[in-house]
């Protein structure tokens, strides 16, 4: 020990510690939340159901009622026990979760819209709301944050309607881009009461379906 340093299976140098960095719980809960947020793109699955289940003998609409109603039994039991979990947010506890809300804007996608602005809507929500949170993350200014956000949008509402391919292509860019110019304000400015992940998912579709049908009679 001529030089005074310490060396053991502890991991000490030099007389104290090696601490290694440790992952804040906080940090955890935003992953989950943000993975579990992506998951929501694979939603549109739905649509390759048939429309008359097989062997269970109801519609595929019955799926989203189940869906819903456990949903929200869940969340009542949740609210009135005060559970918590992973990826909660503690203003949450004792209110309508962010998860909740995003059940029922997605239901509602699901049921009430045509398959691919439904599918443009959920996809781009799902995917680009947990991105804009990266980006917010970053050193970039808010004005770069917003461009990039706009651009993954109409990128991945393009291709789900291109996938689709029950439009003309210009017609699909203008929806597209109406449905970009709606949600991406969703998300940033906040109603009372009203979760950014219900509004940013049915507020682009319900424009997108408008606009559609008024390109139709033209």
């Amino acid at each position: 020990m001529g030089l005074g340093l310490v060396l053991s299976r502890e991991g000490l140098c030099c007389g104290s510690p090696i601490n290694k960095p440790k992952e804040h719980p906080m940090e955890r809960a935003e992953l989950v939340r943000r993975f579990a947020h992506a998951l929501v793109a694979l939603a549109p699955i739905y649509y390759l159901l048939p429309v008359d289940l097989p062997y269970v003998g109801f519609r595929r609409w019955v799926l989203l009622i189940v869906f819903i109603s456990a949903m929200f039994v869940f969340e009542s039991v949740r609210i009135w026990k005060k559970w918590t979990f992973l990826g909660l947010r503690p203003h949450e506890t004792g209110r309508l979760a962010s998860h909740a809300w995003a059940a029922a804007g997605l239901v509602l996608v699901l049921w009430l819209f045509p398959h691919d602005i439904a599918s443009a809507a959920i996809v781009g929500w799902a995917l680009v709301d947990p991105f804009m949170g990266i980006l917010r993350g970053t050193k970039l200014a808010r004005s770069s944050v917003v461009a990039f956000s706009c651009m993954a949008y109409f990128v991945l509402a393009v291709a789900m309607l291109v996938l689709w391919g029950e439009r003309p292509i210009l017609e699909m860019a203008v929806l597209s881009g109406v449905g970009m110019a709606v949600a991406i304000p969703a998300e940033w400015f906040k109603i009372p009461r009203v979760d950014d992940d219900f509004l940013m998912s049915v507020l682009p579709a319900l424009v997108m379906m408008a606009l559609s049908l008024v390109i139709a009679e033209l």
